[in-house]
């Protein structure tokens, strides 16, 4: 096994007599583990290795460099000369990263067991900083994917054992997480839980004292509500840890669960015309806010195969505030204005009734662009953007042929014919260009919460007002770290729309995805995929 976790080295079983390479070795090994399976250039392996200090012809010092290491791989790993550059090919147990990627995420849909033995496995791979050889920025990002996908995997753990009932290795699992992110709620919460099955009920409320302490003192914020509940079933002896099973209700084991509907929190407040809008809170942690995109309802998206998982996923790491678009879901329906003006209006009046102060902030599809215009608007609020689906220029504006102007018409006319009526043939056709791959189950449930979520009169306002979308110039002035994913294979919104995006807002980071859906399906690579990377991206800006 080739191992980039701490300093390359090679290993053959229990032996590793083979893994003392030289320390070029070492970091042309680990820059082709970097990209495993992809081409990497010479320039760019040289520019990893010397930086400005490189040989006088590279180029025949990194071919040496590969004659070697190839004498020491043992098959099926083996180093390709492809074009003008090198490529690492290796099986999943032939290279620690990809072993340790594939059991984390395995690890996601099985039952606690099975959990516990693949991240004790997969954290067992984790011997040092990944990729320690090189110190290059273009390795930043990957290490930060890496190490949120290991703050992942320690989490995790700590929740198997909590739910397989070995207390005390949660309590020493959960104390030895917090050391390091001590305001990480859903592993606090874990601990209390665990400090309290094994008699110390005085240490897991001495440490919810601490934890609010400290938030009111470094960020001014209190503990969440799950949290808070949490102490209070603990001060009266009302916490229930025993057994697998759980009264329903917004815990597990005494562990606030984000997946479960109970955990979420409804509002209303009222938009500068008046107009009623409906939010909601879920999960624990710090805040990350969802702009409104069309076609939702707060109260039957945790039921949606289409929107539960996005729901589970983002809660899971953080309180996820959404709301329900004017005209649509629990929000007000008979409304005089739809248009983008009135939608950043309703995400300013949603996070100022939240009374949040900074936050990131996470736009979809159209929503995007509501994003972005916020973002330029208020730059002191919002500390990191993540896009995924987005574009700055609406279909209607991007039409230049008369093919495109028919296409975009054919849309409207479709909404105004066919949205209200019991046969979703119309319908459908909106379906397949959002969920193209999706399973037929999958699209009758779409096409049922079209329906339910927006009435056909709204529906055909909505998409004139997508159609006009227009946020080139707002994109420009976006001053936080912002990071575009969109898929690669797009048939609603082609990804060249996303790449136009990026290129438009100063600094940002582009990230394709291996999909065709606009909407990202639960049992599809790419949905692991976008969460690993904006999990790893707030990560590498709000720590």
């Amino acid at each position: 096994m080739l191992r980039v976790f701490g300093p390359a080295r090679l290993e053959d079983g229990d032996d590793d007599h083979q893994g003392r390479p030289s320390r070029r070795q070492r970091q042309l090994l680990a820059a082709l583990a970097a990209r495993p399976g992809q081409v990497v250039p010479v320039g760019t392996l040289a520019d990893w290795m010397w930086g400005d200090q490189g040989p006088a012809d590279p180029g025949a010092a990194i071919q040496t460099l590969v004659h070697r290491a190839r004498r020491s791989l043992s098959p099926p790993t083996s180093i390709e000369t492809s074009g003008a550059g090198y490529r690492l090919v290796a099986p999943t147990e032939g290279l620690d990263v990809l072993l340790f990627e594939e059991q984390v995420r395995a690890a996601r849909d099985v039952e606690p067991q099975k959990t516990l033995v693949l991240l004790t496995a997969a954290l067992g791979l984790w011997q040092g900083e990944p990729y320690a050889d090189l110190d290059h920025v273009d390795l930043v990002a990957e290490r930060g994917r890496l190490l949120a996908l290991a703050d992942e995997a320690r989490t995790g753990l700590v929740q198997a054992n909590l739910r397989l009932g070995r207390h005390h290795e949660t309590v020493a699992l959960a104390e030895e997480f917090l050391s390091r992110r001590p305001h990480d709620e859903s592993v606090l919460a874990a601990l209390m839980t665990g400090l309290y099955a094994t008699g110390q009920q005085v240490a897991a409320l001495s440490r919810f004292a601490v934890h609010r302490e400290q938030l009111a003192d470094e960020l001014g914020l209190d503990p969440s509500q799950g949290l808070r509940d949490l102490e209070e079933s603990i001060l009266r002896h009302e916490l229930v840890v025993t057994g697998s099973t759980q009264p329903p209700g917004s815990t597990r084991n005494g562990v606030p669960h984000p997946d479960s509907p109970a955990t979420q929190r409804i509002r209303f407040c009222r938009s500068r015309d008046g107009t009623r809008l409906a939010y909601a809170t879920s999960g624990d942690g710090p805040p990350l806010v969802k702009a409104a995109t069309w076609l939702t309802h707060l109260t039957h998206d945790w039921d949606s195969p289409v929107w539960h998982h996005w729901l589970a996923g983002l809660s899971a790491t953080h309180t996820l505030l959404r709301y329900d678009e004017r005209g649509c879901g629990l929000s007000e329906w008979d409304v005089a204005d739809i248009s983008f003006e009135a939608w950043v209006d309703d995400l300013e009046t949603v996070v100022d009734a939240e009374e949040l102060e900074t936050f990131p902030l996470l736009g979809l599809s159209q929503g995007a662009a509501v994003s972005i215009a916020y973002a330029a608007r208020h730059p002191e609020r919002v500390s990191v953007l993540l896009l995924y689906g987005g574009y700055a220029r609406g279909r209607t504006l991007r039409a230049v042929t008369e093919e495109d102007r028919r296409e975009a018409s054919l849309h409207l006319e479709l909404a105004r014919v066919g949205w209200g009526r019991d046969d979703p043939a119309f319908r459908q056709v909106f379906t397949s260009q959002i969920i193209p791959d999706g399973t037929q189950e999958l699209w009758a449930s779409f096409n049922a919460l079209q329906a339910r979520t927006c009435s056909p009169e709204n529906a055909v306002r909505f998409m004139e007002a997508f159609g006009t979308i227009d946020v080139v110039d707002a994109a420009t002035r976006v001053s936080c770290p912002t990071l575009v994913m969109h898929s690669q294979e797009e048939v609603r919104q082609p990804v060249e729309v996303g790449l136009e995006l990026a290129a438009l807002i100063p600094g940002s980071r582009f990230v394709p995805l291996p999909s065709r859906n606009h909407l990202l399906t639960a049992d599809e690579r790419a949905w692991g995929l976008f969460l690993e990377h904006a999990r790893a991206f707030l990560a590498e800006h709000l720590g």
